[in-house]
């Protein structure tokens, strides 16, 4: 199934990209834009649909370990393996280029997923929290030239919730203790 799974995925994903950008070039809609934003959200709906039901049911604990577990596997194997694929069409071992623009996104992205982490300290969402990071997108994406600046604003937060929070630091990390 796996095999089959990843044939068919490399057979629809250019069909599927030049689709979008053509899409929203017929549209008007910055190309980045298109891909940064649109394209994610796609592929994320079934896992935003899942956590809404667990969430309509009362089952916080599972809706945001999924919500973690999914940042967690976008942070450390998806974008590891960017550069890992870039390397070996290359032939080499290389660092993975970014201009300006996409550096600004992984600072904002980066800012935004420690901002998040920072609020879950306490092992709780709270709805002022949520509220906040709901803002905060929303701003981003509605002024996009902000994104660097957001990224501080971010950043900002994060140092006030780890200070309101900061009774909470051991607990969150206590799995780094050794048992005895």
């Amino acid at each position: 199934m796996a095999v089959f799974s990843a044939a068919v995925i490399l057979i629809v994903a250019k069909p599927f990209a030049k689709a979008l950008v053509d899409t929203g070039t017929e549209f008007g809609i910055d190309e980045f834009l298109l891909v940064q934003w649109l394209a994610p959200f796609a592929s994320e709906a079934p896992e935003f649909v899942v956590v809404g039901l667990f969430a309509w049911r009362g089952a916080s604990t599972s809706a945001l370990g999924a919500l973690v577990s999914s940042k967690i596997n976008q942070w450390t194997l998806l974008v590891a393996m960017l550069p890992l694929v870039f390397s070996i069409a290359r032939g080499t071992p290389s660092a993975l280029p970014l201009d300006a623009r996409q550096e600004s996104e992984v600072f904002l992205t980066a800012a935004q997923s420690l901002f998040a982490v920072s609020l879950l300290l306490d092992l709780r969402l709270s709805l002022t929290g949520a509220a906040v990071l709901f803002v905060l997108f929303m701003a981003q994406l509605i002024f996009p030239g902000i994104h660097r600046e957001m990224a501080w604003v971010y950043l900002g937060l994060t140092v006030v919730s780890v200070i309101v929070a900061r009774r909470h630091v051991g607990n969150a990390f206590r799995w780094l203790r050794p048992s005895g």
